[in-house]
């Protein structure tokens, strides 16, 4: 009785405690000493339970010895329930039970807590002498085990069908959650590639605006600029096609990006990118370092006439990997947070990471600002 086993549970691997039904003692993790502890405070119940039943018919309150033996008598029973319902365990008793149906739960609950009270009478019997040492044939004797047995299922029964009722209510809910969670992932992944859709056409037609002015003036440089915009198409359409990328293809990503950027912007943008060898192969979402740089790029260092520097870094910190966009731009203004692009990516963050990420925004050292990514490593 002092615990379901696994696999009476509504859901494989539950366990679940009768004394659980009360709210306080669900706040407790599961363990052989509190199972222990939780069977005695249930078999307790159930002694002070008869103890009062006959009080009530005996219209008088029994002595202390008969409510020492009614505790006695209600642990031994319920020990001994519960060793029965851990043998039905490991001999698969209950996994037929669960998939037989309503029938042979009601059975088993009867079962089970009738041998659990025989075993229980016969120990007493011969721990103290409480008079049922012949109980075959005396008539009380068998009425109390009756009582007992016809109380105990009772309970049993009731308790296992209100947890299995509640558990199924419960996996319903959390199967709702898992859905809205689902469309709440592909509704922001659509976005994002609504987005990339809408930055692309506007970045392809400045781009190549700039490669026709260079044609005849710098043919070099317009043909770097059209080479590195290659490479940013080519990796870009591949991580909008991909639910996850590499630390490294998105860090040849940004180079590709800021490749373009530079010759556009010349000696106004230099940019550092530092990604650890171990951390090449890192899986993280796609283009969730493009709207920091890009941010970066519009709101810190456009702004000022001398440009400034952007630096990716990456690096491992206590099982987390630690990703940091600076750039020594004109900062966040007063009372921000960095605008519609970093508040979509923290949104996303939460819906693909839950409380095991962060975005942290800060001061760049000797200026500017720091975008911090924390992703569960």
């Amino acid at each position: 009785m002092s615990r379901l086993p696994a696999a009476l549970a509504p859901f494989g691997g539950e366990h679940f405690h009768p004394l659980e039904i009360i709210p306080f003692f669900r706040r407790f993790p599961r363990s052989f000493g509190r199972d222990f502890l939780y069977t005695f405070i249930w078999s307790s119940l159930i002694g002070v339970v008869f103890y009062a039943l006959n009080a009530v018919g005996a219209e008088r309150l029994p002595s202390l010895r008969a409510f020492e033996l009614y505790i006695l008598i209600s642990n031994v029973i319920g020990y001994a329930i519960h060793a029965l319902f851990s043998i039905g365990s490991i001999l698969g008793l209950d996994a037929l039970v669960r998939r037989g149906g309503f029938a042979p739960k009601v059975a088993y609950f009867s079962v089970i807590p009738l041998m659990g009270v025989l075993i229980g009478f016969w120990a007493v019997s011969y721990i103290v002498d409480i008079g049922f040492r012949n109980w075959l044939t005396e008539p009380a004797a068998i009425m109390s085990v009756v009582t007992t047995s016809l109380v105990i299922s009772t309970i049993m029964s009731v308790i296992f069908f209100w947890r299995e009722r509640h558990a199924r209510a419960e996996a319903d809910l959390e199967r709702e959650r898992l859905r809205g969670e689902r469309i709440e992932r592909e509704a922001a992944l659509a976005n994002l590639r609504a987005l990339q859709a809408q930055i692309e056409p506007h970045f392809l037609f400045n781009t190549l605006a700039n490669v026709t002015s260079l044609i005849d003036p710098d043919p070099a440089k317009a043909r770097r600029m059209l080479e590195s915009f290659i490479r940013f198409l080519r990796s870009s359409l591949g991580a909008t096609r991909a639910e996850s990328t590499t630390l490294a293809d998105e860090g040849e990503l940004m180079a590709a990006y800021l490749d373009v950027l530079q010759i556009r912007m010349g000696q106004r943008l230099r940019y550092e990118i530092d990604i650890p060898p171990e951390l090449h192969a890192f899986q993280l979402p796609p283009m969730l370092l493009q709207p920091v740089v890009e941010n970066a790029i519009r709101h810190g260092l456009e702004p000022k006439m001398d440009g400034g520097v952007v630096k990716v870094r990456a690096r491992r910190d206590d099982g987390a990997v630690v990703i940091e966009i600076s750039d020594s731009g004109a900062g966040f203004a007063a009372m921000t947070r960095g605008g519609v692009g970093l508040t979509n990516l923290r949104d996303r963050l939460r819906l693909l990471y839950g409380e095991r990420a962060s975005l942290a925004i800060g001061e760049s050292e000797g200026g500017g600002a720091s975008v911090t990514m924390t992703l569960p490593g």
